[in-house]
């Protein structure tokens, strides 16, 4: 409902009989249908934050950033409706823990960040910054991908598409020389 309709659209009744249970069921267990859009923005956040965290890390922080774009897409087209509720302004402040460059699940992200700058491949700036810029940058493609903007496109296609962005990130930020 929340994918065909959008949080307006949410109708605790149709819900409940889909579901098989009552509306008082639903009412006792989440108290109103903002309370249904938050527990399901919840369980957003926490399988968005279990995609990061499970990025195996290697000694190449280069690779691990590409690792963590890939994961980022993959959760997104693996759960479009979660990635709707949870990264788009259809249910206003409902971002995680906060907007994703402050969120737990930027953490193994931003510590990527920091070791491309330790390790002199990115430049000296400030790590959360960078996060942002990435971050917007793989959100817009993955965004207009899960809104049909690519529909044309042939998947191996768009596969591609989306490693050049990837790719294009990773060398944009890196220190000439």
């Amino acid at each position: 409902m929340l994918a065909e309709r959008g949080p307006d659209g949410l109708a605790l009744r149709q819900l409940a009989a889909a579901e098989g249970t009552s509306t008082t069921a639903i009412y006792s267990m989440f108290d109103d249908r903002a309370g249904l859009i938050l527990a399901v923005g919840h369980t957003a956040s926490l399988g968005f934050v279990a995609a990061q965290r499970a990025v195996p890390l290697t000694v190449d922080p280069y690779a691990d950033l590409l690792s963590f774009g890939r994961a980022y897409r993959h959760w997104a087209l693996e759960h479009p409706t979660l990635y709707l509720v949870l990264m788009t302004p259809a249910v206003p402040d409902l971002h995680l823990d906060g907007p994703i460059p402050e969120s737990e699940a930027a953490e193994p992200l931003r510590d990527v960040i920091v070791r491309l700058i330790d390790a002199g491949i990115f430049p000296p700036l400030e790590p959360d910054m960078m996060l942002g810029i990435i971050w917007a940058s793989v959100h817009g493609f993955v965004s207009l991908e899960l809104d049909g903007y690519f529909k044309h496109v042939p998947q191996e296609d768009l596969d591609l598409m989306y490693e050049a962005q990837l790719s294009s990130i990773g060398r944009g930020w890196r220190v000439a020389g």
